[in-house]
């Protein structure tokens, strides 16, 4: 029986991808980019955190976001595709500029792991070009992600846990469903509410830590 090739890499990266999480995550894609002491870090590791740490002598401070795995399969497929086609010379007129420069940290494709530096101001081949706008979205989806969503997400409910709410008061938790849902009762006004696991993260803004 014949096997597509498009289904036998969906297949094979699937497998890697199942080999990866089951141990400490990695880093797939890393883009740095310096401009007039601003430097901005983006960051893809293979448990789907999107990390993008931006530091200056004004600013410190990090922002990360969890993909789907549908999400991250996107992604990883593209970054692949572009690591084997990108070649020898991806920058094709490297313009430079004062105190801006770029760097590009491929640990996947064959060359891996690959470093290459470029000026903000340069052009870029296509499969380069493409591993860009793709570190581009990465970068957005995490700076739009909700603050603490990753935690929320992580979190495993039990009955007496407390929380912070987004809207502003606290809540506690008073039951726990088999499908994830819970049942809180606010602190304030002791009005009960039903939330779904999936909505967690746009009602919770933290869990609160009880007192020693």
């Amino acid at each position: 029986m014949k096997v597509r090739a498009g289904v036998l890499v969906a297949a094979l990266l699937a497998i890697a991808i199942l080999t990866m999480t089951a141990q400490a995550p990695t880093p797939v894609v890393e883009r740095i980019t310096n401009h007039f002491g601003r430097t901005t870090r983006v960051s893809l590791f293979s448990n789907h955190v999107v990390i993008v740490a931006i530091h200056s002598d004004t600013e410190d401070f990090v922002h990360q976001a969890t993909l789907s795995f549908d999400e991250y399969m996107v992604y990883l497929q593209g970054l692949e595709q572009c690591a084997r086609e990108i070649g020898n010379e991806p920058v094709t007129s490297d313009v430079q500029s004062r105190d801006s420069t770029t760097e590009l940290i491929l640990h996947v494709g064959p060359d891996a792991p690959r470093i290459i530096k470029y000026s903000p101001l340069a052009s870029l081949k296509l499969p380069a070009g493409k591993i860009a706008s793709m570190m581009d979205d990465i970068q957005v989806r995490a700076l739009a992600a909700l603050p603490g969503e990753l935690e929320i997400k992580q979190w495993a409910p039990e009955i007496g846990d407390c929380v912070e709410l987004r809207r502003g008061g606290e809540a506690c938790v008073t039951a726990v469903g088999d499908e994830g849902t819970i049942v809180m009762t606010q602190k304030d006004s002791s009005v009960s509410f039903t939330l779904a696991e999936e909505n967690r993260v746009e009602v919770v803004l933290r869990v609160i830590e009880p007192e020693p």
